[in-house]
């Protein structure tokens, strides 16, 4: 019984190449667009009761990337994410559930941003499998959150950046059978 469980529950690695983590902001006068560029995590994936599955995930605070390098070297500031005292912003679920239709989930964690942390809410799309010719298995998910910078201690320049943020992260994981 105990190899049944064990195949039920696999782990899937985030393949940082193909796993994106973007952001959009307003500014006082326009949108300002976002990524971080180095992800890591891993999904323990239980396919007959999704409720036992899991998701955890870091990011590098210092691969902030807006396309604007002066702009990225403030994000990087103690200003906004004071990315030499809190190197790595983290992400752990607490309850996975089914969500309205097959292809979706909802996701709940705590997100840890410069030591505060803030439950998270994410609506997961299953987007798809597929195998390599070298018998490696993918999985592809999709999510959407919208986040509050003020409740992560980003809240410099209150009125001239928005409070919220939308978040779009793109997943895809790997198995080695």
């Amino acid at each position: 019984m105990a190899t049944s469980v064990a195949h039920e529950r696999r782990v899937w690695q985030f393949d940082p190449a193909y796993s994106t983590v973007e952001f959009v902001v307003r500014n006082l006068w326009y949108n300002v667009k976002g990524r971080f560029n180095v992800l890591e995590g891993s999904i323990v994936l239980d396919e007959n009761d999704v409720r036992r599955s899991s998701v955890t995930a870091t990011i590098k605070a210092n691969s902030i990337d807006t396309g604007n390098k002066r702009r990225d070297a403030h994000l990087r500031s103690a200003d906004f994410l004071d990315a030499e005292k809190f190197p790595d912003i983290e992400f752990k679920s607490e309850r996975i559930a089914r969500g309205r239709d097959r292809d979706s989930l909802d996701l709940e964690g705590i997100l840890i941003v410069k030591d505060k942390r803030m439950a998270v809410a994410l609506a997961v799309n299953e987007m798809d499998r597929s195998r390599s010719p070298k018998g490696e298995e993918f999985i592809y998910y999709s999510a959407t959150a919208e986040l509050d910078r003020f409740a992560c201690g980003v809240s410099y320049w209150r009125g001239m950046i928005g409070r919220k943020l939308r978040v779009t992260i793109n997943i895809q994981a790997t198995h080695r059978s």
